[in-house]
């Protein structure tokens, strides 16, 4: 028997929840058609959300997860920092990794919305910026060993106030910003939080505020119920997993132990990352903001592998604690550089999953080729402008899981699949760049009766000038990676390589994070890993093998040696009876 609370109505709830839903992605819409970086306008790497009064999420637009579930702690300190300090009118920036940020070049605008003079929500934006000053354009820089080298900290600060811009705040934030167009992203921000505010208004306007709130609890609240009811379906118990980091960006032998343990209690679950090791002295820590995000992430995949769709609010975590020892790599003290953390999300994702594989077999995924990116900057000689761009086209392939093959060319774990790629012609008109070849990676895909996702093999020219290079990644061969595991008689995911050709002939394997000059001419090779694959090989539906090898994603020989699947080397016809034979002749040697 379905219950409700007294003078709410079920229907009108869910009209609510999905008003709020289309409002938040209509503020994505716009900061994306209004932007001018193709950080946002390209890629989406960004995240629009409505608040309650107090704080709580209500909706959001997720196109990069990791940046949306990391803009509710700011929110809280912004309330705590300003107290009755807010008024209507009032835009607040903030991008501090130590008062509630995920990253600093994540950067948030916050958006009181009043109703009769009383706040009754909050609309945010938050983005990665271009740029947000610091040593290196673009913020990425392995040489940084504390967060005043790595950007403009931004602790909350008014940049409107009752409805005017405060000057100084504006010319103080852009002062310490080296492109012009990032403050006009910023404009579109703010511009995206004042439709959020408009349509709000008139909701509330419409429904009443006293109806509104006790609407919005309900969907809260029913949110909360599906969860915790999906956790009491997980066996209870203490589970452990362990990833490692390779190379902090100082030595590329450094290794790094990200480590979890976690408790299923009846319908709570426990993430406990306190024996996690301490500190890097570079930039390779995750702020706990971050941090959390991608256990969110990860728990939300393992939710959805069941099939159940819950609306993102407050009440879906609600039965979720995370820890994190201060002074370890997911929870560095002031003031540790942080710049690369968003990028250990697929840590924080193979340790849960690794964690998770014996208790939760038909939800958890086999091992990701952990991600592979650059930050290329310098000044493009057909303008004499500087430039900044990220190579977020790179993609490696996450694992599969029962029932299903990895996505390809999913790449980031930290985005779960939402941030886009960057068409080639817009990143050759807007940097000086040369694409050569961008596609999948034949053989990448880890072997398994579900195959992981593919990754991708790509090469391009920098043409710039000054020009430097930064890697942002993890996997790659030389420095010794070890890929992600299959699961239950899956192959392991590939590993990931990076090359530079200078225009004088000579070559550089380019490390997982590194920064390099690049003389004009310069081309970069990179090869991403596949995800690794779940369930024996050879039960694999041998025409699925077939038509893989025809469209070029499987070689041959792979196909044979992998599968059992014998395919005609001219014809490419699978040949039935080659097939049975070597796959019963391994079935009796087992």
């Amino acid at each position: 028997m379905t219950t409700t609370t007294p003078g709410v109505d079920p229907i009108l709830a869910s009209v609510l929840q999905r008003r709020l839903d289309a409002i938040s992605k209509e503020m994505a819409t716009l900061l994306m058609r209004s932007s001018r970086s193709p950080i946002f306008n390209e890629i989406g790497d960004l995240v629009t959300v409505i608040f309650d009064a107090k704080g709580r999420t209500l909706a959001q637009a997720e196109y990069a997860a990791i940046i949306a579930f990391g803009a509710r702690p700011p929110l809280d300190y912004i309330i705590e920092y300003f107290g009755d300090d807010i008024h209507e009118g009032d835009v607040i920036i903030h991008n501090d990794v130590f008062t509630g940020g995920n990253q600093n070049a994540d950067t948030g605008i916050y958006m009181p919305i009043f109703h009769d003079g009383e706040l009754i929500a909050w609309s945010a934006s938050k983005g990665h910026l271009a740029d947000v000053g610091g040593m290196t354009a673009g913020g990425y820089d392995p040489n940084a060993r504390e967060v005043w080298q790595e950007a403009f900290r931004i602790p909350p600060a008014k940049i409107y106030e009752s409805g005017l811009v405060r000057k100084d705040v504006w010319d103080l934030v852009s002062a310490n910003i080296r492109f012009d167009f990032v403050m006009e992203d910023v404009k579109a921000m703010v511009g995206a939080c004042e439709i959020g505010r408009r349509h709000v208004q008139a909701l509330v306007a419409r429904y009443g505020r006293e109806r509104f709130d006790a609407h919005m609890q309900y969907v809260i609240d029913s949110s909360e119920r599906q969860v915790r009811a999906e956790i009491r379906r997980w066996p209870d118990g203490v589970y452990r997993g362990e990833s490692e980091m390779v190379s902090d960006g100082i030595d590329p032998t450094a290794r790094y132990r990200i480590a979890c343990e976690i408790t299923i209690a009846g319908e709570e679950i426990t993430f406990d990352f306190s024996e996690t090791d301490d500190q890097a002295p570079g930039f390779t820590n995750m702020p706990p903001a971050s941090a959390s995000g991608a256990v969110r992430i990860a728990f939300l995949m393992l939710v959805a592998a069941g099939g159940v769709v819950i609306p993102t609010n407050e009440g879906l975590f609600a039965p979720i604690r995370t820890v994190f020892r201060e002074g370890s790599l997911l929870n560095p003290r002031f003031p540790a550089a942080t710049i690369f953390g968003n990028q250990m999300s697929d840590e924080i994702l193979e340790c849960v999953m690794s964690a998770l594989a014996e208790a939760l077999p038909d939800r958890v995924t086999a091992g990701w080729a952990k991600y592979m990116t650059t930050a290329l900057h310098g000044t493009d000689p057909a303008t004499g402008e500087p430039y900044v761009t990220l190579t977020v086209f790179q993609r490696t392939g996450p694992g599969a899981m029962s029932g299903a093959h990895g996505w390809d060319a999913l790449g980031f774990s930290g985005t779960a699949g939402q941030m886009r790629s960057a068409d080639p012609e817009m990143f050759e008109i807007t940097s000086p760049h040369f694409m050569e070849y961008h596609e999948y990676l034949t053989d990448s895909a880890g072997p398994g009766q579900w195959r992981g996702g593919l990754g991708t093999r790509s090469a391009w020219r920098s043409d710039g000038v000054h020009a430097h290079g930064v890697t942002m990644g993890e996997d790659i061969e030389a420095e010794g990676a070890t890929p992600g595991l299959g699961l239950y008689g899956g192959h392991d995911a590939g590993l990931n390589r990076m090359l530079l050709e200078f225009p004088d002939g000579t070559t550089k394997e380019w490390g997982s994070k590194e920064i390099v000059d690049l003389p004009p001419g310069t081309v970069i090779r990179s090869w991403c890993g596949g995800g690794a694959g779940y369930g024996d090989p050879f039960e694999r539906d041998a025409d699925d093998v077939a038509d893989e090898v025809r469209a070029g994603l499987l070689s041959a020989d792979k196909a044979a040696d992998a599968y059992g699947v014998v395919v005609h080397p001219e014809t490419l016809e699978l040949d039935e009876s080659a097939t049975a034979t070597v796959r019963g002749a391994e079935k009796e040697q087992n």
